[in-house]
């Protein structure tokens, strides 16, 4: 899978899914090579990072019109060609153009 510079956000209210669906993308990403692993990647929020000294941000739960200073650094990091993986219960519409999203099959 080719990274786009943009934050890839996984879409569903449904947390059980919502995991399942970032290990597949953090797997098929290369970041890890199972499913278990991947999920020890994962973290609960953006927060529970340094994202200044991050290689990859990968968090389970994002709100994105909570913090914009954050969302801001988020995309920054994504043009800079790091890769952003965060989960949304539901992506707000203005934030669409800045974001790839996965949806549930």
């Amino acid at each position: 899978m080719e990274k786009s510079n943009k934050i890839m956000v996984v879409i569903s209210p449904d947390p059980v899914v919502r995991n399942r669906m970032l290990k597949r993308l953090i797997v098929r990403l290369g970041f890890a090579i199972t499913p278990t692993d991947a999920g020890k990647l994962i973290k609960r929020s953006v927060h529970d990072i340094d994202l200044p000294n991050a290689y990859f941000v990968i968090a389970d739960l994002y709100n994105f019109r909570a913090s914009p200073i954050t969302t801001q650094r988020l995309y920054e990091l994504a043009a800079r060609g790091i890769a952003v993986v965060v989960g949304v219960k539901k992506l707000p519409p203005e934030f669409e153009f800045i974001c790839t999203a996965f949806y549930p099959e």
